[in-house]
This record gives C-alpha cells, structure tokens and sequence, in this order.
C-alpha cells in the first residue's frame, strides 16, 4: 500500500462517527428471540460456529469505544431472515448521561430494542471480543410491542480499537 493511500483510509475511517462500527471482522454465533409464542434463531451457521465477514450474504462490524465494545450483524433480506440484524452495545447513554437501549434486533419489517445486559470479554488476543447477553424483553419502537432475547452468544475476530 502506497503512503498516499493508507492516509486516504485513515482519513476515510477518521471520517466515521465514533459510535459506528469501523471494519469488517469476522463473526460467529447464534441469538435466540421469542416472539407471539414462536421461538426464532439468527445463525451465522453450523449452530452459531461458523465465521461470516462483509461480503454478499452479511455486513459484519465492531469497535472497541474506550471499555464499551460494541458489534453489529447484518444479514441479507434476499434470504428473507426472520431476524435479519442485531447489535449488541455493553453499554449506551445520551449526552445527559441517561441510558439508551443496548440491544437492538431486525425483525421481519420491524425494529425492536431493549436494556439488556451486555458482557464484552476480550480474549487472549485484545481484538478478539466475545460478546453474550439475554433473557431480557425487547420492545417493538413502534408500540411497545414484546419480545424476548432468550441468549445471544457472538465471538468477533479483529475488532477495531
């Protein structure tokens, strides 16, 4: 990589918001959401051990803000997914401090969040993340509507700092 094109990456990923995930790693794991009685699965494959990165089917993300990772999956609606995205935050506030909803989850045409318990656990590697949460309600942003997060249990490998 020339000098002039690695200050235009680090130019172009200066330019992002501090809250966005930055880069592209690869991720694996399994969320379980409950919902009207129906119990729905986002996968990454083989049972949630199978590594996706950004490409055709998934855009994947994460970032290391000071000590409150923070890791998105996206999934393509062409495969019609019932949960076609999810992030999982350790922890957010608003500029007064108050908290924000840590977890949020695409489902079907819907958007619903929730104030769970997030833990983020760095590995032997300090890019490599773990993140779990669950048995907690989320909310449909529309009208309150409930689901529950039953387990969520992704590993990231090289996460941004």
């Amino acid at each position: 990589m020339s000098m002039s094109s690695a200050r235009l990456t680090l130019l172009a990923v200066m330019s992002l918001p501090a809250m966005a995930c930055v880069n592209h790693p690869d991720i694996a794991g399994k969320a379980v959401v409950t919902l009207d009685g129906e119990t729905l699965s986002y996968d990454t494959g083989d049972d949630g051990r199978r590594f996706v990165k950004t490409g055709e089917r998934w855009t994947t993300g994460c970032y290391l803000n000071d000590s409150l990772p923070e890791m998105a999956l996206d999934r393509w609606r062409g495969d019609n997914p019932s949960i076609s995205g999810i992030s999982l935050d350790v922890e957010r506030e608003d500029d007064g401090g108050e908290p924000l909803p840590n977890v949020t989850f695409d489902i079907g045409e819907d958007f619903y969040d929730g104030f769970c318990h997030v833990v983020a656990t760095v590995g032997s590697d300090p890019h490599e993340v773990e993140f779990s949460a669950g048995d907690c309600e989320l909310q449909r942003t529309l009208d309150g509507h409930p689901a529950r997060l039953v387990s969520a249990l992704f590993h990231v490998k090289e996460c941004d700092e």
